[in-house]
């Protein structure tokens, strides 16, 4: 489901425009279509999260979805009219009434909220990562990536933590890990779309350190500098995503373990092609086949 400008603009407001609903269910139903359209290499409500749970992430996936494509996918907007967008969002998720909200995705994550006690907080994070998107600067050291990674990736992982019952201090320590692993996998699966976009995601460090420039990646120049800076990118992507994944010891549904276990696996395979790809990442954005997913099906099964 891809939106222009003018229809992300009216899901922005109270009643939805030419989106809006009467009732919860198709609320709900609205964000369930939207959150299966988009292509995702990592799962996003499957089949093996609980049948109650799933409305409630699909809410919170759609509205993450629409905040995402504000900030990323209508540059043709200018950027402080981009930031108002994002703005009547976090002034709708602060409306307990959703009662008098027609929009389908304020609607849903309304309800969500108030059934699932969570407090706005995670919401407001997710709406500063886009507004840091918006405004974009490359980062200075990896510290910054993870620092970023607090607002965009972080609520994520709280966020199903609550949804599922799971939500408590030894556990979102290793949400945390488990989701900022995830947030940079997408930075690097992503360099042939975002150096297009004048989106450097290598930190101003390692750039120094392995004597590298923006203008050099372009052109590939220092090719062996360039694949030993991003393996120990990656390498330390992979360190914190096997830290974070001693989160399944700790879940209460067996189907929720199966879950994130899915998504960790989902993320180490993503990496192994990224790895693989060595320079060409550059030019080419890796995806899981069926194959690949298959296969972690059987390794969380077996």
């Amino acid at each position: 489901m891809k939106f222009t400008a003018e229809e992300l603009e009216e899901l922005t407001h109270r009643d939805g425009g030419r989106f809006r609903v009467d009732n919860s269910e198709s609320a709900f139903e609205f964000c369930k279509s939207l959150a299966q359209s988009h292509y995702e290499n990592f799962p996003v409500a499957s089949f093996l999260i609980k049948k109650e749970w799933r409305k409630y992430i699909f809410s919170v996936y759609a509205f993450a979805r629409i905040a995402d494509d504000i900030a990323d996918e209508i540059l043709q907007v200018p950027q402080d009219e981009r930031i108002k967008m994002l703005d009547n969002l976090e002034e709708l998720i602060q409306n307990t009434d959703y009662q008098k909200i027609s929009n389908p995705i304020l609607k849903a994550l309304l309800i969500t909220m108030q059934e699932k006690k969570i407090p706005p907080k995670p919401f407001q994070k997710l709406l500063t990562a886009y507004i840091m998107d918006i405004k974009f600067q490359q980062a200075e050291t990896f510290s910054d990536l993870l620092d970023y990674c607090k607002y965009s990736a972080e609520p994520i992982g709280e966020l199903v933590l609550r949804i599922t019952d799971n939500y408590n201090e030894r556990n979102i320590v290793l949400s945390d890990k488990i989701c900022s692993a995830l947030q940079l996998i997408n930075f690097w699966q992503d360099f042939s779309v975002d150096l297009k976009n004048s989106r450097v995601f290598i930190p101003k460090e390692y750039l120094t350190k392995y004597e590298l420039e923006v203008k050099g990646l372009f052109e590939r120049k220092k090719t062996h500098n360039l694949i030993s800076c991003l393996n120990e990118l990656y390498d330390r992507t992979e360190l914190l995503l096997n830290e974070g994944a001693e989160l399944v010891n700790y879940l209460k549904n067996l189907r929720i373990k199966l879950e994130i276990k899915a998504t960790v696996l989902g993320g180490l395979s993503i990496l192994r092609k990224i790895k693989d790809l060595q320079a060409n990442i550059l030019d080419k954005r890796p995806k899981l086949s069926k194959k690949d997913f298959f296969m972690i099906f059987m390794k969380i099964i077996f």
